[in-house]
C-alpha cells in the first residue's frame, strides 16, 4: 500500500453539522475543502468532546448532533486516510507509523507494517483511552498527539477492514471453484450511462462519459490463485475510480440544488454501494456475494464496537473520579467539623485556665489590691504590665497618675472589700480591648474611642468584670 498524495479529489467538501453557540465558542467549524489539515482535525476532536461533557448535564443532551459531529470527524478521517493510503484489497505493504508519545505514556507503540494483528490493535487502543485521560491535566495534554494517536487508529482499523474484505473475496472466489474443475469465465457487463434518477446531475452527457472507463477485462482461464487476486485487485481499483467521479458529480449537484448535505450524502453513498454491488453480482453467483456482504458487515460491526470500548472505559474512570472526589468532599467537612468542635474545646480549657489563675490571685494573702489587679491575665495569658496590646501600663502605675483626677475612680471588689483604682477614659478603653469585653461601647471594631455617652456604662462594665475575676 503506497501513498497517493494526489488520489483524494481536492474538490472534496467536508460539511460539519450547525454547532449552537456554546460549542462554536469552542471551535467554529467550517466546510473543509479537500484534505483536512492538522488544526481542522483537532479542532472536530475539540467539539466532540465538548459535546461529550455537555450531554452530561441535564437538559443539554443532543444525540443527534453528536452523532453528526462523530459523522464529521469519521468522514474527516477518511478523507486523509484516502489521501494517504491507496484502497487496495491486500494491504500487504503498507507502514502504519504511532505519533511520539511523551514519556508519561508506559505505552510503547511501533510502527506496524501490513495488517495489524489483535494485539496491536488492542495495544493502540488502550494508548488512546490513557491518554485521553490526560485530559483532566492540560500540560500533560497535546491536542495534535490526541488527534494523531486518533488517526493512527483509523487507519489500522481501515487496513483491518480492507484485510477481511480481500480474505472474504478471495474465500468465495475459492467456493465457486471446487478442487478439480476449471474456474469459469466470468464476464462482466460495462456499467452503463448514469442516468439522472440514479445520480443528480445538471450536466447533460456527464453519466455517459462515466462509463467510458469501466468496462472490467474478463478473466483468463487458469488454475492459478495469481489470477483471482490480480482480479480483486482490478475491482477494488474500478470501485475507486467510479467512487471518485460520483463523489465530483455529487458536489456538483449540491452546488447547483439547495437540498438538505445529508440527504445528498446518503444519495451519493446508495449510489456507490449501488454501482459496487453490480460489480459484484456480475463476477460472483447471487448467494455467494449476499454471503460474502454480511461477512464485511459482520466483521466492521465488531471493530465498531471494539472502537466503542475505550469511551465506555472512560466514563467508568471519570464516574470513579467523581466518587472519590465526593469522598474527599465529605472528609474534609468532617475534618473542618472536628478543627471547630478542637477550638471550642480549646476555648473551653482558657477559661477554665484563667478560672484557676484568678482563684490563685485570690487566695493569695500578701497580694494587694493593686497587685491582684495587675495578675489578673486575659484570654490569651497576658498581663497588663507584659503586654504590647496595653502599652505595659499597670493598675498600679494607672492609680498613682490618675488618682487625684475625678471621674476617674474604678470600684472594684477584690477578696470580699471593695477597693477603688483609678484610670482615664482614653486608658478605659485600652483595658476593654486588652481584655476583649465591651466591644458594643466603641465606635468602630479597631478603635479604642467610645461612642457617644457610653463612658460611664464601659467603666462599670470594667469595674464589674474585674470584680468577678477577684472578688
Amino acid at each position: 500500500m503506497m501513498a497517493h498524495p494526489g488520489w483524494y479529489p481536492p474538490g472534496q467538501v467536508c460539511y460539519p453539522p450547525e454547532l449552537p453557540a456554546y460549542l462554536k465558542n469552542v471551535y467554529d467549524l467550517k466546510p473543509i475543502a479537500g484534505v483536512p489539515g492538522d488544526d481542522e482535525v483537532i479542532g472536530i476532536h475539540a467539539v466532540v468532546q465538548a459535546a461529550r461533557k455537555a450531554s452530561e448535564i441535564p437538559g443539554m443532551n443532543d444525540p443527534i448532533l453528536t452523532m453528526k459531529l462523530t459523522d464529521h470527524l469519521f468522514n474527516a478521517q477518511m478523507a486523509r486516510y484516502r489521501n494517504k493510503y491507496s484502497l487496495i484489497t491486500f494491504p500487504s505493504h503498507a507502514t502504519y507509523t504511532p505519533p511520539i508519545l511523551s514519556p508519561n505514556l508506559s505505552v510503547d507503540l511501533r510502527p506496524i507494517s501490513g495488517t495489524p494483528s489483535d494485539e496491536e490493535l488492542i495495544k493502540v487502543q488502550d494508548a488512546v483511552q490513557t491518554y485521553q485521560e490526560f485530559r483532566r491535566f492540560p500540560s500533560m495534554f497535546d491536542p495534535r498527539v490526541n488527534m494523531e494517536l486518533s488517526q493512527h487508529l483509523f487507519d489500522l482499523q481501515m487496513a483491518r477492514y480492507m484485510r477481511l474484505a480481500g480474505e472474504s473475496l478471495q474465500s468465495s472466489a475459492q467456493r465457486s471453484n471446487p478442487e478439480g474443475e476449471k474456474p469459469t469465465r466470468i464476464i462482466v457487463k460495462s456499467l452503463t450511462a448514469v442516468d439522472e434518477a440514479t445520480i443528480p446531475t445538471n450536466n447533460a452527457g456527464t453519466g455517459a462519459r462515466i462509463s467510458e472507463g469501466y468496462q472490467v477485462p474478463p478473466l483468463d482461464h487458469g488454475p492459478t490463485m495469481h489470477d483471482l487476486m490480480e482480479r480483486s485487485n482490478q475491482l477494488a481499483e474500478k470501485f475507486n475510480q467510479l467512487l471518485e467521479h460520483s463523489n465530483e458529480l455529487a458536489e456538483r449537484h449540491s452546488q447547483a440544488v439547495d437540498q438538505p448535505i445529508a440527504h445528498t450524502l446518503a444519495e451519493r453513498f446508495n449510489t456507490v454501494i449501488e454501482r459496487l454491488t453490480q460489480l459484484v453480482e456480475h463476477s460472483q453467483p447471487t448467494r455467494q456475494s449476499e454471503e460474502r456482504f454480511n461477512e464485511l458487515f459482520t466483521r466492521f460491526n465488531q471493530l465498531v464496537e471494539q472502537s466503542h470500548q475505550p469511551t465506555e472505559r472512560n466514563n467508568e474512570l471519570i464516574e470513579q473520579l467523581n466518587q472519590s472526589s465526593k469522598r474527599s468532599h465529605d472528609l474534609s467537612e468532617q475534618a473542618n467539623k472536628s478543627w471547630e468542635r478542637m477550638g471550642d474545646l480549646l476555648e473551653n480549657i482558657n477559661k477554665v485556665l484563667m478560672g484557676i489563675q484568678n482563684s490563685i490571685i485570690r487566695s493569695h494573702k500578701s497580694n494587694t489590691a493593686l497587685r491582684a489587679a495587675d495578675c489578673l491575665v486575659n484570654k490569651k495569658g497576658d498581663t497588663p504590665g507584659r503586654s504590647r496590646e496595653a502599652s505595659h501600663a499597670s493598675f498600679k502605675w494607672l492609680s498613682g497618675k490618675f488618682s487625684k483626677q475625678s471621674g476617674c475612680e474604678l470600684p472594684v471588689l477584690i477578696a470580699g472589700t471593695e477597693h477603688i483604682l483609678h484610670i482615664d477614659d482614653a486608658w478605659l478603653g485600652i483595658f476593654l480591648r486588652f481584655y476583649d469585653i465591651g466591644a458594643h461601647y466603641f465606635e468602630g471594631k479597631t478603635t479604642t474611642k467610645f461612642k457617644e455617652e457610653h463612658a460611664k456604662s464601659a467603666r462599670l462594665l470594667l469595674g464589674n468584670y474585674l470584680s468577678s475575676c477577684l472578688g
